[in-house]
Formats: structure tokens, sequence, C-alpha cells
């Protein structure tokens, strides 16, 4: 109880600390590639002079004016560099079972945080709210909190566009031209890719009813009392929502206007480099290749077979190898430095950083095309063929198959960018695009969030195709009711003509005379 009082009171500090909205974030996930990008904006909003509350796995290491950390860490275990490649490939690198997957993740991460005394402290105290964030990602099991505290709802996507953000603000997602997240196709789409997109659509549509909506609805009644209104009035109700995406590099498509893309968001000015890694690169006469597997791929557990591919393969390479790995290496090739932890960001900016040798995850992506970096790709799972393949179209980056990837594919691959000018040209082309903007990606959300606070929810952003039934969006009836008028009215056209058939066409057939009786 004395560490409930003590957390009070230093909530109630922070939100009487300046005139700004009281706004609270719900990001309890333990994923740091996540919390990279809700953490941008809500120290954004705090730096604005808004008293910021975050319920959060990743507390600041020091204090920072009006924000305000509710700390859920000791709760959950910490998701950075803790997948091996059997999981990935058992689980994951499936669309089927990573469905699953994310919506029973985030499921777990509501049941065990929404009961912690810290949390529970909050929910009963008098604390007015004018925004509440959560997240959009494997279930909406955290938007009770804006229910609970009578507040907008804002939301935001750590990835571009999910197939499931769209109803909830009625934005157009028509499979045949919008690839959903984990469509292998960027571009116009041939029939084949029409086809498999269309069947992921209606796919996604029903299994996040059945592993996300249906549980989520349950958990909310359970933690915020039996009289919550269903899950999607709540969801139903949503003032914006933020993407993680941009359309220079994922593609035009129709946005209403409460659907506000900020990729980028987490992208900050460049910082030094450590000493030892900034001499290793300038000390390179032809550059250096990046190589990563982000935060949560263990790339040791890789087969030692493939690490032995790898290691062959860069000892060949005419440019030197910065290769994110977590344990030691006694037999590592000369023109390879490794370590357990590198600045990506800084490290992409540097100019004679070549390319880039990643497994796909977005945030890495982006940070490759704010800097003008060709790529080589190796995804594994959900958005990370696709986030390759658009930088495959706009001609700054290479997709391989780690199922057949051998050594002559991946020198090829590589070489072929470090031999070829027009990768480098092509990514800084995508770059100044990508970067042009009236608003950068910080403003832009900040923007909108205190517009959503200034309008009290903005309901007029809202399209009238919210909560609007399938067969209603569709024109199902409407067809219906056409199809039936022109039915009826080729009948009665059928009838009247068949009708002057018979009494002008028609021969008499003259009455057969009757037998004369013997």
């Amino acid at each position: 109880m004395k560490y409930v009082g003590l957390l009070l009171v230093a909530v109630l500090g922070a939100l009487s600390a300046t005139d700004g909205a009281n706004i609270l974030g719900v990001f309890p996930i333990n994923g740091r590639s996540h919390w990279v990008v809700y953490e941008s904006l809500m120290k954004a909003l705090a730096a604005r002079g808004h008293n910021v509350t975050v319920i959060t796995a990743f507390p600041q290491k020091s204090p920072l004016a009006n924000y305000t950390d509710i700390d859920v860490s000791g709760t959950l275990p910490s998701a950075v560099n803790t997948v091996g490649i059997d999981m990935v490939l058992k689980y994951l690198a499936s669309v089927f079972a990573n469905q699953w997957f994310i919506a029973d993740h985030q499921m777990n991460i509501c049941r065990k945080t929404q009961k912690l005394p810290q949390v529970q402290a909050l929910l009963q105290s008098d604390i007015k709210f004018d925004a509440v964030f959560t997240e959009i990602f494997g279930a909406d099991c955290d938007v009770g909190y804006a229910y609970h505290f009578k507040a907008p709802l804002l939301s935001i996507m750590s990835s571009s566009h999910l197939p499931w953000s769209y109803d909830r603000v009625g934005g157009p997602d028509n499979p045949s031209y919008i690839p959903t997240i984990v469509t292998r196709a960027a571009g116009k789409m041939n029939f084949k890719e029409r086809m498999i997109n269309t069947l992921y659509y209606i796919y996604f549509k029903m299994a996040w009813k059945y592993y996300s909506e249906w549980p989520a609805n349950e958990l909310l009644k359970e933690n915020f009392g039996p009289d919550t209104p269903h899950i999607n009035e709540i969801v139903y109700n949503t003032s914006m929502v933020f993407v993680n995406g941009h359309f220079s590099l994922d593609g035009p498509r129709p946005l209403v206007p409460n659907m506000v893309e900020i990729g980028g968001i987490h992208v900050k000015s460049p910082r030094p480099i450590p000493k030892d890694i900034l001499k290793f690169i300038e000390d390179s006469p032809n550059g250096v290749m990046f190589f990563t597997f982000g935060s949560l791929i263990r790339i040791s557990s890789l087969p030692p077979s493939v690490l032995q591919m790898f290691k062959d393969v860069f000892a060949k390479l005419p440019i030197r190898v910065l290769w994110k790995y977590e344990e030691e290496m006694s037999d590592k090739p000369d023109n390879v430095y490794i370590s357990k932890w590198m600045p990506q960001r800084d490290i992409l900016s540097h100019p004679k950083v070549r390319l880039f040798m990643t497994h796909g995850g977005l945030l890495g992506i982006i940070e490759a095309v704010h800097s003008g970096v060709p790529v080589v790709g190796i995804p594994f799972f959900f958005d990370q063929p696709r986030n390759i393949l658009k930088l495959v179209q706009q001609g700054s980056g290479i997709i391989l198959d780690y199922e057949s990837l051998t050594k002559d594919i991946l020198y090829n691959a590589i070489t072929t960018i470090v031999n070829n000018n027009s990768y480098a040209i092509n990514a800084n082309k995508l770059a100044k695009r990508f970067k042009d903007r009236p608003l950068n990606a910080t403003e832009t959300a900040v923007y909108w969030t205190e517009y959503v606070i200034r309008h009290k929810g903005a309901r007029h952003l809202r399209t009238a195709a919210v909560g609007m039934p399938w067969w209603k969006y569709y024109l199902v009836d409407v067809i219906g009711f056409i199809l039936l008028i022109i039915f009826v009215v080729l009948y009665l056209i059928y009838f009247v003509l068949k009708t002057i058939y018979k009494k002008l066409f028609k021969k008499t057939v003259p009455p057969k005379k009757k037998e004369k009786k013997n």
C-alpha cells in the first residue's frame, strides 16, 4: 500500500505540474521495437508541456519533466534477444499461427498487468484524462481504460496498416489493390496475388473476431466491470489512429481523416558512434555492411551451417562487416566486427555504410530508408517480406529466401549492391521522398493529438462507415434490391410480349367436326 500511495503522489504531482492536457498512454507491451515508437510520441507530448502518464514495461532511466511511469516491467519477461530461430520457423513464420500467437500474447499481457496494484490504484483514483492512447496489435483488451476514464481513445501502431485497423475508423481496405501487411506483393497485383490477398483479407476479418475481439470483450467485462459495453462500442469510438508508415514507402492508399501516417517518428538525430565501432568503419577503405536480425531474434540460434555460411561469405567480401551477434566468436573473419549491441540508427547514418543486411523489421527498414542505405533482406515472418519487397520494387533492395539461401546467392546479392551504384541512387531518391513532408512525423502526431483534445474527441472526423454491417458497407442490400427490380421489369416485359404474341400471332385451330353417330 505504501508503494501504491507513493505512486499516486507521483502521478498526481505530474498531472498538476503544467497547464497542458492530461494524457494516459497504455503500452504494457514487452517488445522494445514496439515501445520505441510509442515512447517517441509520449516523450514528444511531454516536451510539448502536456502531463503524460504511461503504463509501460520500459520505465525511463532518469526522471523526465511532465512524464510519469507506471512500471509493469517486473510482471513481464524481457523480449529482447529471446526468440530462437526454431520458434520463428515453427510458429511465427506461419500467417495463421502468427495471428493466434500475437493475439494470445497481447491478451496475456492484459491479464497480467490490469490487476497489478499500481494499475488498480490508477483506476481507482480521481484523475481525469483528456486522452487515452492504446496500441493496435494483437487484441484491443486495453481500450477499457478509455471507457473507464471517459476520455477520447487514440490508438497507434508500431507497424504499417494492419488489416484490423480499418473498421474502427471506417477506412477503405479493398483487397483488389490494397495489400494486407503479410501479402508478398508491392504495387499492382496480378490475379494470383489478388486471390491470395483476398483470402488473407477474409481470414484476418474472421480471425480477429475469434482470437481477439471475443476474448478481449470478456476480459474487459471481467476487469472493468460487468456493465462495460461491448468492446466494439468502445473501439468504434476511436478518435484517431496513428500508423507507423508513409505512402512513399508503403504505396498510396485512401485514408480517412482520423487515420494519420507518422512513419519514422522514432528516428532521431544521429548521436556519436562508440569509438571502437567508429574506428572500424572509418578505417575501412571500401566501406562497411551492417548486419543484424533486430532486437527479438537471437542470430546465434541459427544452425551452425548457416552461421558458417555467413562467415565464409563475409571473409570474401571487399568491404568490412559490422555484425550484431549475441555471443563470442572464436573464428571471426578479420574483416568482421561483432558486438551484442550496436547503435543501429547512428551506424546507418554514417556515409561509409554501403548496405544494410536485415530480417526486414519495420523500424530498421525505416531507418535505412531515412539514411538512404540499400538493403539486402532475409525475412522470416509477418510484415518482414513485404517490408523488403517494397524496397525491391523501388530498386533499393534485394530479397533472399532463408530456406534456400546458399553461399553463392548471398555473396552475389551483397556484391551486386556494392558494385551497382543504381541501388544507392534509388535509396537516396526514396530517402528524399520519405522526408519531404509539410510536418515531420513527430510534429504531425503532436498536432493531431492536440486537435482531438481541443475538439473533445473530434467526432466530426469519423465517417458514416464506422460500425456499419458488412452487408451495408458492400451495398449487398442495394445490389439485391436493384437486381430484384431488374428481374421484375424483365419478367413483366416477358409477360407482356408473350401475351401480345398469343393474341396476334397464334394460329386458330378449327374445331374438329363431330363424328356422325352410326
